[in-house]
């Protein structure tokens, strides 16, 4: 083959092989622009439901922002109830406990009464007994009294039956009517003696009698006082023990309202934790919001420049 031909032949080929390689070019290049295109979609696409994803994720974090916050009043609020609950509470075991003081001091007062009254009671026995001794023993002086009286009369009798004879005697009986008048004097006066002493021993039996009588009403009445101080010791004792299980309860109440106190504190630190990370959680999604838009941005530049 001859030189020209070879050339034409070297040109033929270069020009065939340039063109090959352009439409190689132009063919990869072409794949390529529209795997960028497709891609660029997929990206703007994608990008738009994450930023759709993440306004939904805002709404809903600052939903659960708003409710965290309203919930942290409501136990703000029972917090403060609680510990005005537990103040009221220590108030009233406080209040329970001084009346419980009282009612001790009224049963102590009570009970010395019906110590005093049981006392009492002994002394009034022991003068009853006393004068149903005192009354048996006047009894004994009037049933003496009443055989002196009985003996002056004999004596007097005979005193006056002796006079009688020795007025008959005559002369010889007149020492013996003189002895015999005296015996008579001294009769008159014994039985005058022992009228009176009658008389005093049933003085002193009506007194004894309305003694007696007295004592009896003073043993019942301190009997029937001794009943009602002990109904009242029975009354303090009763009170003292309702008053007892309501100190127990109010301390038992104050308890459970600090427990309850503390629970609540222990949920607003849960809640300030909650709050806080709803706080982050909103700080990232709109750090990554800002991101998915520059993202976006860039893949609506990319598709306009391909």
């Amino acid at each position: 083959m001859s030189l020209d031909g070879l050339f034409w032949t070297l040109l033929l080929a270069a020009v065939v092989l340039s063109g090959v390689s352009a439409a190689i070019a132009i063919i990869i290049a072409g794949g390529v622009s529209k795997s960028i295109t497709q891609s660029a979609s997929l990206i703007t696409s994608s990008s738009s439901e994450i930023a759709a994803t993440i306004e939904q994720q805002e709404r809903t974090a600052s939903q659960q922002a708003a409710a965290v916050n309203e919930t942290t009043t409501t136990m703000d609020e029972l917090g403060a109830s609680s510990r005005q609950s537990t103040e009221q509470a220590d108030a009233a075991a406080s209040a329970a406990q001084e009346v419980l003081k009282l009612t001790d001091s009224g049963n102590h007062a009570v009970q010395e009464t019906l110590e005093g009254m049981e006392d009492l009671q002994k002394k009034v026995a022991a003068i009853a007994e006393q004068t149903m001794r005192l009354s048996e023993q006047t009894n004994q002086i009037g049933n003496i009294s009443q055989v002196v009286t009985d003996l002056a009369n004999q004596t007097n009798m005979l005193a006056l039956n002796a006079a009688v004879e020795a007025v008959r005697a005559g002369e010889q009986g007149k020492g013996f009517s003189v002895v015999a008048t005296e015996i008579r004097k001294l009769a008159d006066q014994s039985k005058q003696s022992a009228e009176r002493i009658g008389g005093l021993v049933s003085d002193i039996q009506n007194a004894i009698n309305v003694t007696v009588m007295v004592t009896d009403e003073g043993t019942k009445t301190v009997r029937s006082e001794m009943e009602i101080a002990q109904r009242t010791a029975q009354t303090f004792s009763s009170v003292a023990e309702s008053i007892n299980n309501v100190v127990i309860n109010n301390q038992q109440i104050s308890l459970n309202i600090r427990q309850q106190n503390k629970a609540v504190q222990q949920v607003l630190e849960a809640m300030s934790s909650i709050n806080q990370g709803a706080q982050e959680t909103a700080s990232g999604l709109n750090q990554t919001k800002v991101g998915t838009k520059q993202l976006n941005e860039a893949s609506v530049e990319l598709l306009a420049i391909i």
